[in-house]
């Protein structure tokens, strides 16, 4: 889905939200060590490699994304030389789910946690590049499924 037809006001409003957030701030771990910032000992981490052996991962973040209490686990992975993915790992208390995967952007990846609905579960906003191309796209895990609520300019950066 995209915004055409929704008032340039509200465009504009998540626009500032998004600016607000700290979208180009980078994790302080990753700059020094270059790594995604999540452990390779995290349960949700090796499960994710167990389920996609040999997959780079590029970026993770972690928040709890369908109310359980538990955090799940947001991956963004190489999935062939020009396309990435993404997929969030559940955490089910007794081990792990995967979602489905969905279209990654290809650099300059951000996830942001944001209540925007202020109701549960938590949405979470993806921005990257490819070349010159932006695009963002709020999701939210409905189901055990990761559902693409809305965005922009997706298609060209992914």
């Amino acid at each position: 889905m995209t915004w055409r037809g929704r008032s340039p006001a509200i465009v504009f409003a998540l626009i500032l939200c998004l600016a607000a957030g700290g979208c180009g701030e980078k994790d302080e771990r990753k700059q020094q060590t270059g790594e995604t910032g999540i452990s390779k000992q995290n349960p949700l981490f090796r499960c994710f490699e167990n389920e996609n052996p040999g997959r780079e991962v590029v970026k993770c973040a972690m928040a709890d994304l369908n109310n359980d209490g538990r955090d799940d686990l947001v991956v963004m992975y190489r999935a062939g030389k020009d396309k990435n993915m993404m997929r969030v790992m559940l955490d089910t208390g007794e081990g792990c789910l995967s979602t489905n995967e969905v279209p990654a952007p290809h650099s300059n990846q951000t996830i942001l946690f944001r209540d925007i609905d202020k109701k549960p579960p938590m949405e979470f906003i993806v921005q990257g590049a490819r070349g010159a191309k932006i695009g963002y796209a709020i999701f939210r895990v409905e189901s055990d499924r990761l559902i693409d609520l809305f965005g922009e300019g997706m298609e060209d950066c992914c």
